[in-house]
């Protein structure tokens, strides 16, 4: 079997979903379900509380998807398009491009280790900015970066 350097492993995916959950239960947000990808945006992990809605582990695919596509995390891509509206049908044709799964609001951050992109992860559940503070957790707590952009 070859793996990708640059692949995180299902073991660092669960702890990144395990330790995100851990998080929205001490702070008592809504239940969440937490999805982690590859470099490849081939999914690792997805876990969901008891509770998380039906539609929860579409949105938080399509916001580690979004990372891996874009080059951002999901909180830029939004900070983007409102600092400049004039994207708006671009942002359109792109959506229809992605399939519906380029989502422009916070929970969707990319995964570093050792200064190297290894995935992304995205979290729905609770309003979006508590799904970001879940995700930097998961993935701090799993003992890797995050980031905003692919490039830092």
């Amino acid at each position: 079997m070859i793996i990708n350097p640059g692949e995180i492993s299902l073991e660092e995916s669960l702890k990144i979903c395990h330790e995100s959950i851990k998080k929205a239960r001490a702070e008592g947000f809504m239940p969440i379900t937490v999805t982690v990808v590859d470099v490849a945006g081939v999914i690792r992990a997805t876990l969901a509380e008891d509770g998380s809605g039906f539609t929860r582990a579409d949105v938080a695919y399509a916001k580690a998807w979004s990372c891996i596509a874009a080059g951002f995390s999901t909180s830029t891509l939004r900070d983007i398009i409102e600092e400049q509206p004039r994207l708006d049908k671009a942002i359109n044709g792109m959506q229809i491009m992605a399939n519906g799964k380029l989502i422009p609001t916070p929970g969707g951050l990319i995964i570093q280790k050792d200064g190297k992109n290894i995935g992304a992860v995205g979290i729905s559940g609770d309003r979006s900015d508590e799904d970001e503070i879940c995700a930097i957790a998961g993935i701090e707590d799993a003992g890797f970066t995050y980031s905003h952009s692919a490039t830092k």
